[in-house]
């Protein structure tokens, strides 16, 4: 839209011409105003047939500004750009005129905007407004045109750990490949397939990939960190096949192949799909971060690149620089988490073959300390995102309900070999020790995970206030997380006394991910809900919790017992302060015998922590040896 906005310099003429701003002449066609307007609207269209323009045709018109203007662009496309009349000033012979145009360029980012105003003629010829045409009405003299330049982008930023310490940062790497300008042709299959070979690569997939590429491609088969032997060898064998090279490069990556992944994310270049949905943003060749924290703070971490428009001379060459932005360095992205926890966990994983994870958080602040999947999870997100029964670690929020009904860990429940509840038998784990059965404390029942015990107090433990005792622990909560994380889900409703009871003992209508029940440990040992964050400052959300102190410490006596006395005696000699524990055992799908999940959670000092493991036997037996062993290296890294 063309806005016209009168200077008040021609004040003095509205005292001349009867208080009208731009006079008009009897009998000459058109105004300066509305020729102004005309212009401005053609030179933003670039359709400039039918303005009655002199001193220059409108065909060399067009062609000029299409010439001035062609470097104004980014990744191909042409910068829009908007024109606005800012005055209108007449003769007092109301033969000539002049307006002033605002030439604006919205450039990429943040920052100062591309302006220039020029000045237009208008006059009086053969009884009509005519404009006359000047190569200055493009910004620039004749002989010269606008460009538009990126300056290199700024580095991409860190991100890094609680004491920042960089976790993903650029690091030299290996890019090794075939190079097809330096193999013959009815060479190239041969090469790509030995050096497929080399690496342990599917060769035919390679192969394909290399003969689908263009003459002068480098197909890249893989990316070796520098210090890897792996990825040394395999650059000693390039040396030995036409065409194989060993590109040295950069690449954000984090301290190990596997470390926090996949919440830190990968970086590389952007897709054709991202270029069309953020042209702003990305232009083809870029880097950016393609998955996990990388994506989600890819603006954050990339920076702003600087730009330098300049007048450049169409015959020398030579530039003037008229508007530069400097680039804009970004911050590194601080995370909560602890590298020595991080690198803890993943150790005490190495070795599990299902999908697993490990949680730690400082029960103190919500800070997500290690965030660990283990090689079965196979890349995915199983510590934030998996949805699971919890099984009985879920039944500290069972405990919690009875505490609220006026129990206590002394309190007597009743705990059977097999309770059956609408015709559905409900047992203990294998191995139950007979010792424990009968009428036995609260605590003891928590300590040796006594199924029946719990579904016996079922009348005491109404749906509605075991889901309402899930929140006060911490499931099912608000979390303002950067990437996607389960806070877990408990029904306030069964459809059945059966599902009631498989609740009760962490399964049938309760849901969770290991980091939610981490966030349980976490709340109790902090004695009030706790909300976790995994970035460094984030503010919380307010929690819904209502866990009192003296609840919390009720569930950590019993707790405490199931390392003393119960399935968790593993953890007894730990170094350090002391431990509490809940083991869990969550039986799935369709075998016979059903295939279980095996948890525990943890309390040691700030420290609570969860354990997961997709396909386990029991919690102690299978999720307590991994607790063990990061607890073991947990203790000598915190104060």
């Amino acid at each position: 839209m063309v806005v016209v906005h009168p200077r008040r310099a021609i004040l003095a003429l509205t005292m001349v011409f009867t208080g009208v701003l731009v006079a008009c002449e009897p009998g000459v066609e058109g105004s300066p105003s509305s020729l102004a307007e005309d212009v401005a609207t053609g030179l933003e269209s670039g359709e400039l047939e039918g303005l009655p323009l002199v001193d220059g045709t409108v065909t060399d018109a067009e062609a000029q500004r299409e010439s001035a203007w062609v470097e104004l662009q980014r990744d191909g496309l042409p910068l829009q750009v908007e024109v606005e009349v800012l005055d209108v000033r007449e003769d007092p012979d109301l033969q000539r005129a002049e307006a002033t145009l605002r030439l604006g360029w919205d450039l990429p980012g943040e920052g100062e905007d591309f302006v220039r105003e020029v000045p237009l003629q208008m006059r009086v010829s053969e009884g009509a407004w005519v404009a006359a045409w000047d190569h200055a009405l493009l910004g620039v003299p004749q002989g010269q045109l606008l460009q538009l330049e990126e300056l290199p982008p700024p580095p991409r930023a860190d991100i890094v750990d609680t004491d920042g310490e960089p976790l993903a940062m650029a690091r030299p790497v290996w890019r090794i490949g075939i190079d097809k300008t330096r193999v013959e042709g009815e060479q190239v299959a041969g090469a790509a397939r030995d050096l497929a070979e080399a690496a342990d690569v599917d060769q035919d997939t390679y192969a394909a990939s290399v003969d689908a590429a263009g003459p002068e491609a480098f197909v890249e088969l893989i990316t070796y960190r520098q210090e890897d032997p792996a990825g040394r060898e395999l650059v000693a064998v390039t040396e030995q096949i036409d065409g194989a090279v060993a590109l040295e490069a950069e690449v954000v990556l984090g301290p190990t192949r596997t470390f926090a992944q996949p919440l830190l994310g990968t970086v590389g270049p952007v897709s054709a799909e991202m270029v069309e949905q953020d042209p702003e943003a990305y232009a083809a060749g870029d880097l950016a971060g393609l998955s996990g924290l990388q994506a989600v703070f890819d603006a954050e971490l990339r920076g702003e690149p600087g730009l330098r428009v300049s007048a450049v001379d169409g015959g020398s060459g030579a530039t003037t620089p008229l508007l530069e932005r400097e680039s804009v360095t970004p911050d590194p992205l601080r995370l909560t988490l602890h590298t020595g926890l991080q690198r803890a966990a993943e150790d005490a994983l190495a070795q599990v073959g299902p999908a697993s994870a490990l949680v730690a958080i400082d029960h103190t602040s919500g800070d997500v300390l290690a965030v660990a999947n283990g090689p079965g999870s196979e890349g995915a997100q199983t510590a934030l995102a998996a949805q699971h029964a919890p099984g009985s670690t879920f039944k500290l929020a069972s405990a919690l309900v009875l505490l609220r009904h006026g129990a206590t860990p002394e309190t007597t429940v009743r705990c059977e070999p097999t309770l059956v509840v609408d015709g559905y038998p409900f047992r203990n784990v294998t191995g139950y020790p007979e010792s424990a059965l009968g009428d036995i404390p609260l605590r003891t029942a928590m300590a040796h995970s006594c199924n029946t015990a719990l579904i016996g107090e079922r009348d005491e433990i109404p749906m509605e206030e075991l889901a309402q005792a899930g929140t006060d622990l911490g499931l099912g909560g608000v979390w303002d997380m950067p990437v996607t994380a389960f806070s877990g889900a408990v029904s306030p409703e069964a459809g059945s006394q059966t599902e009631q009871a498989a609740s009760l003992i962490g399964q049938g209508q309760v849901l969770a991910s290991p980091v939610a029940m981490a966030v349980v440990a976490a709340s109790i040992g902090q004695g009030g809900t706790v909300v976790p964050r995994i970035v460094a400052g984030q503010e919380v959300p307010p929690t819904r919790g209502s866990l009192t102190g003296e609840e919390a410490d009720a569930l950590r006596a019993m707790m405490r017992a199931v390392v003393t006395e119960g399935g968790a005696s593993m953890l007894g000699d730990n170094p350090g302060p002391e431990v509490l524990a809940k083991t869990g055992t969550a039986e799935f799908g369709t075998h016979d015998p059903p295939q279980t999940h095996a948890w525990m959670v943890a309390i040691q000092g700030n420290l609570a922590v969860a354990v997961f493991v997709e396909e386990g036997e029991l919690g102690s037996t299978t999720a307590g040896p991994i607790m063990d062993a990061f607890l073991t290296d947990a203790v000598t890294m915190l104060p």
